[in-house]
Formats: C-alpha cells, sequence, structure tokens
C-alpha cells in the first residue's frame, strides 16, 4: 500500500531525469577540441614539442603513449635549441633595429645585449598583436580575453583553448607561440643576468683566474687568455705567473664604472721590448741598443707572431744593413700577420 502512494513520486522523478538525459545528452553537441582529427592532433604534436601541453585530447592506448614519450624524448631537445635559436636572432634584430633609428646612442656595435626596457616594450607589443589576432581566429574571444590567452602562450603555460576554427589558420597559431616561446627565453637570458648581479652583491670576486669564458662553442680561463696575451707580445711565464689577476680585474671593473681613471701600470724592464715612442730612434740608428756585457749574438730580425704591427717595426730583408735606409711609418694599429712567403 505505501508502495502504491509514492507511485506519483517515483513516476514524476524518472520523468525529470529523463528531460535532462534528453537536454544534455541528446541534443547536446560534442566540443570538436576533445575528439581526435588531423587539427588537434596537429596541435597535440606541438604541444609536447613545446612542452606547453594540448590537453585537451590523449592518446588511449598503449603504443599511443610509448610513441609520445619517444617522440618528445627526441623532439623536446631539438625544438629548444631551435627556440633559443630564434630568440637570439629576434634580439639580434631587435638590436639592428635600435641602432639603425637611433645610431648616436649605440655606442658599441658589438654589444647585442638587449635591455629590460626594450624587453618589456616588446612583450607589450605581443600581447597587443595577440589580442588583436585572437578576435580573428576565434570568434568569441574579446580584446582582454585576446590579452589573457597571449599572455597564456608567452609564459607557456598553455595554449589548449587557443584553437582556431578555420583550419588555414593553425599554422598563424603555431607561428604566433613559438616567436612567444622565443621572446620567452630572451626574458630568461635577462632575468638571468639580473639574478647573477644580485647574487654577487656585496660579495668579493674570488678565483677569478679560474672563470671560464665563451667564445662561440669554446671557452677560456681566464688565466689561459691572459697568459696567452702576454705570450703574444713576447712576455715570459714567468713574468705573467707574478700577475696578480684579481686586482687586476678590480681594477678595470672600477674603470668602467668611472671610479678610477685608468689601470694601474707595474712597471718592469723586459729584455727585448722597447717603448713604442723608441723604436723611430732604434731604426734611424739602424739597430737595437746592445748591452756592452752582451756576449749574446743578437737577433735583430723580427719574430713572426699572431699580432703585428700594422706597418712592421722592422722590414723583413735579407740583408740587415738596408735597414737603416727603410722608411717605416710607425703605428700602434695591430692587424693580422702577414702570410709568409
Amino acid at each position: 500500500m505505501q508502495i502504491r502512494e509514492y507511485d506519483p513520486i517515483i513516476s514524476h522523478k524518472e520523468e525529470f531525469a529523463h528531460k535532462i538525459a534528453e537536454k544534455c545528452l541528446t541534443n547536446a553537441q560534442a566540443d570538436p577540441r576533445f575528439e581526435w582529427s588531423y587539427k588537434t592532433a596537429t596541435l597535440y604534436g606541438f604541444g609536447i614539442l613545446t612542452t606547453l601541453g594540448y590537453g585537451k585530447v590523449e592518446p588511449r592506448t598503449l603504443s599511443g603513449r610509448l610513441f609520445t614519450v619517444i617522440y618528445g624524448l627526441i623532439g623536446i631537445p631539438i625544438t629548444v635549441i631551435l627556440l633559443t635559436n630564434l630568440g637570439r636572432y629576434l634580439e639580434r634584430l631587435a638590436f639592428k633595429l635600435k641602432q639603425f633609428c637611433y645610431p648616436e646612442d649605440v655606442e658599441d656595435a658589438d654589444n647585442e645585449g638587449l635591455s629590460s626596457a626594450a624587453l618589456f616594450f616588446i612583450m607589450v607589443f605581443y600581447m597587443l598583436i595577440g589580442s588583436i589576432l585572437m578576435p580573428l581566429l576565434h570568434g568569441q574571444f574579446d580584446f582582454m580575453n585576446g590579452i589573457y590567452f597571449a599572455f597564456i602562450c608567452l609564459t607557456a603555460i598553455e595554449y589548449g583553448d587557443l584553437v582556431p576554427d578555420n583550419n588555414w589558420f593553425i599554422p598563424v597559431v603555431i607561428l604566433y607561440v613559438c616567436i612567444g616561446l622565443a621572446i620567452s627565453t630572451i626574458a630568461l637570458d635577462v632575468g638571468s643576468y639580473y639574478v647573477r648581479k644580485m647574487h654577487y652583491i656585496g660579495r668579493k670576486l674570488k678565483n677569478i683566474a679560474n672563470i671560464r669564458i665563451w667564445f662561440g662553442a669554446r671557452d677560456l680561463r681566464v688565466k689561459e687568455l691572459v697568459n696567452a696575451v702576454g705570450q703574444n707580445i713576447g712576455i715570459g711565464e714567468n713574468v705573467m705567473a707574478e700577475l696578480d689577476i684579481e686586482r687586476l680585474v678590480h681594477s678595470a671593473i672600477l674603470v668602467k664604472l668611472g671610479m678610477l681613471p685608468r689601470v694601474p701600470q707595474t712597471h718592469m724592464i723586459i729584455e727585448g721590448i722597447w717603448p713604442p715612442e723608441l723604436v723611430p730612434l732604434f731604426l734611424k740608428d739602424g739597430q737595437f741598443p746592445i748591452y756592452v756585457d752582451s756576449d749574446d749574438v743578437i737577433d735583430l730580425m723580427p719574430k713572426r707572431t699572431l699580432v703585428r704591427f700594422q706597418d712592421d717595426v722592422i722590414c723583413d730583408t735579407e740583408d740587415i744593413t738596408t735597414m737603416g735606409t727603410s722608411q717605416v711609418d710607425f703605428t700602434s694599429s695591430l692587424c693580422k700577420p702577414k702570410s709568409s712567403g
């Protein structure tokens, strides 16, 4: 008897649940972002390579997941290298534009670093382009949502909602995201510079001689570079060993900061090296000074080095008697050595 009393209520609930299921399931439209297609597969693969992730679809089979692992292990390092190089090219392009627009403000043409202010304006410009581009790719985005999704792409959080309705816009999305990731690498370089600068605030410089300086893919320690310069100009290894590199670098930093007029010079007499101002006088006399008590045979011929004076101080002649008649225009500018023979 009690069941019959509640029959109208039970039937009413069943009818209500049936209507909910009919409205939600039967008439519901499937979201294409959650279904596998060539478009979602392309975005999924791109999300793996860039480590952004496209969380709308995922492989359901074991073979598909194993392929994802192998694909990521091979593709992610290559993509990181490509994006890093792209960031360096963009940084160089920004420097060239600055040099073209403000040639008087660019003092050092070899300094291609990007300032934090320039990086900030580049990021703002990138986000503005994205805020204008997003509504064109996807009709339901407005300006503020466009800025939001541009920031998501720039910071490499995710780009799952950035799916264009038109398949022809997919290359545009991929290019836009790649440029954003390249800008992110530039931001990391600039940020690491300031972090390193803050890390050494108030600390005394130590072990400078063993600091590595990178020249492309090769590196040299500071002491190796200084020793090479000393050997190039004829300073012996015993003299270079007595050089206080830490004090030298500290003085050079003070000179750069304007706290010191010049690097202090240690005066020492080194046999075989003469002040440049006296060389023309020696050439006029036809020979270099000879010590009275010197019994060694003096070789007046110049030694070949990696760096030579633009006009050789001593002309390469077979007969040393012609040295006095040679006219030499002495200059201190350096150039590459002349090829022998």
